[in-house]
């Protein structure tokens, strides 16, 4: 019997762009595809959980996306992909430009995004773990770093008290030992190739290609192969 492969991300993951035969995806023998371009991480993490809760596949493979990104429901029930270069229901394709100026402008907070993902991280490999299934992860355009001056200053967005600059400090630096705190229960040996591994990065060292900000046409064949290559023997 075949194994049961599911793969899950942003663009880099569902590879719109990508004649069918030249994906990543279908190079490794992925059986279902739930990526979306676009896509941030609460929409990753979700779409995977639903999965789950449906297939247990053999292999998992995760992409992480950048933490700007958001995924909010319209009262017509459908899901709503947030991002800075567009904003658009996942089943209809319609653009959102009211919401997107209105998320930005009053709901996005940088320490939220990217704590709630360390934590979707943690739970899925700690269900993994439980449930037998391969588990791998990468980072797509997911850009945040995990020394200490990056975790000062996306801390800087969480919520303290800061009526004195010294209760600020203490705030902020709660706020660090709670990231760091999270970040040390990730299990380093599922990622791909290294802990926190970027495929944009791998791309770019790899193949000399600066990828666009967005996906928004094929990389070269040989990049995307170049990639397959890596995830085959993460998944071996």
């Amino acid at each position: 019997m075949s194994k049961i492969i599911c793969v899950s991300g942003d663009s880099y993951t569902q590879e719109y762009f990508q004649k069918p035969e030249d994906r990543w995806s279908y190079k490794i023998g992925a059986t279902h595809n739930i990526a979306m371009g676009g896509a941030g991480n609460d929409r990753i993490f979700n779409a995977t959980l639903k999965f789950l809760n449906e297939i247990t596949p053999d292999v998992l493979i995760v992409g992480w996306s950048t933490t700007a990104r958001a995924s909010l429901y319209h009262k017509n029930g459908g899901r709503i992909i947030v991002a800075p270069h567009r904003c658009f229901n996942e089943s209809t394709t319609e653009d959102h430009e009211d919401i997107q100026k209105f998320y930005y402008a009053n709901l996005h907070n940088d320490f939220v995004n990217f704590y709630n993902t360390l934590n979707y991280m943690v739970f899925l490999q700690d269900y993994c773990k439980a449930k037998n299934i391969k588990l791998r992860y990468f980072r797509s355009v997911m850009y945040e770093k995990l020394d200490y001056k990056s975790l000062k200053d996306v801390s800087y967005h969480a919520y303290y008290n800061d009526s004195t600059p010294e209760i600020a400090r203490q705030g902020v630096e709660q706020h660090i030992k709670l990231l760091q705190k999270t970040i040390r229960k990730l299990d380093k040996d599922i990622w791909i190739k290294e802990f926190w591994y970027s495929m944009h990065d791998h791309i770019v060292k790899e193949h000399n290609y600066v990828p666009p900000g967005t996906y928004v046409k094929a990389l070269p064949v040989g990049a995307v192969a170049g990639w397959a290559e890596v995830v085959k023997r993460s998944i071996m």
